[in-house]
């Protein structure tokens, strides 16, 4: 019974390995947007397996809010994925997982432990990549200022120069400012536009420039000379910050190394001697790692916060 549950534990294992990878890969966007509206029409009339199993899915998670709370941390992460092709994808990792705890442990615990842990990783990686791409249109976001401005002395108007932004900016400038002239021609209004991409990326330089924009289109002003003062500022902190960063990087790598080591030893332990492992499982010294794991977070979040300079 047991060489049997390994063998499915490490071909589902496998197969929700590639199952991930081809999603996170996704199709050619380039491809897909040159076959326009046939290939929307095709997937309409003959949608596909994985996509009708995540529709399903997301479908069954929506009343309690979390398929919505997914697909809108998808967008943000601009990954080409459903809410219930995520989910699913999370459970079958969460599920292989256990089992292979279940093996290698050869108790319940270690395989609900490992389980749970790696069914958290996905939406933690999620994060991660929504972190990550806020930092890029952060950044990008004074080049795009400045090529706006400069489209406005040329004698283009907002849209068009936004248009312009899509256009030349590298992602994700360039798919979020599409999505705003998009949003537009389908009947949005360019101040609700903007309000949703501020929305999408949380920016509190971006809500800066919309309130700039919102207000020079009821007091009138030169737009151009508002953005070009801004997009200066913008650039003067985004290089502060650059620099704070870069002077507390090794306090931060230091903290998460320190705060991934415990986990390292766990696993090597639960490889190598179960059975002296498993005895943290036992009342009452499963008081151990709980305080433990709890006290790591409780430092993570401090040096996070003690790192971290708002201004």
């Amino acid at each position: 019974m047991i060489p049997l549950v390994a063998t499915l534990s490490i071909v589902g294992g496998v197969f929700a390995l590639f199952f991930g990878i081809y999603l996170l890969i996704g199709p050619d966007v380039e491809v897909e947007e040159r076959l326009g509206v046939a290939s929307v029409r095709r997937e309409r009339a003959f949608p596909s397996p994985d996509r009708a199993l995540g529709e399903h899915l997301g479908r069954y998670l929506a009343p309690a809010g979390l398929a919505d709370r997914v697909a809108r941390e998808l967008i943000q992460a601009g990954l080409q994925m459903t809410a219930g092709e995520f989910l699913g994808l999370s459970l079958a990792l969460a599920v292989a997982a256990g089992l292979l705890g279940f093996l290698l442990g050869g108790n319940p615990v270690s395989g609900l432990v490992l389980g749970l842990v790696v069914a958290y990783l996905p939406r933690m990686w999620l994060r991660r990549q929504i972190a990550k791409r806020r930092a890029a249109f952060q950044d990008q976001l004074p080049d795009v200022l400045n090529l706006i401005v400069g489209s406005l002395r040329a004698g283009y108007g907002l849209l068009q120069a936004m248009n312009l932004v899509a256009q030349e900016m590298p992602s994700p400038s360039k798919e979020e400012y599409s999505r705003v002239v998009h949003e537009v021609s389908l009947g949005y209004s360019l101040p609700e536009a903007l309000q949703r991409l501020v929305e999408r990326m949380q920016s509190n330089d971006l809500y800066m420039v919309v309130t700039a924009m919102a207000i020079q289109s009821e007091v009138g002003g030169n737009l151009g000379n508002i953005l070009e003062s801004i997009a200066e500022t913008i650039r003067d902190r985004v290089k502060l910050q650059g620099e704070i960063r870069a002077m507390t990087s090794m306090q931060r790598m230091t903290g998460y190394m320190l705060a991934a080591m415990p986990f390292f030893v766990a696993v090597i332990l639960l490889v190598l001697n179960p059975d002296y492992l498993m005895q943290l499982a036992v009342f009452p010294w499963f008081i151990i790692p709980i305080m433990a794991t709890i006290n790591m977070v409780i430092g993570l979040a401090l040096m996070n916060k003690i790192t971290h300079i708002d201004f």
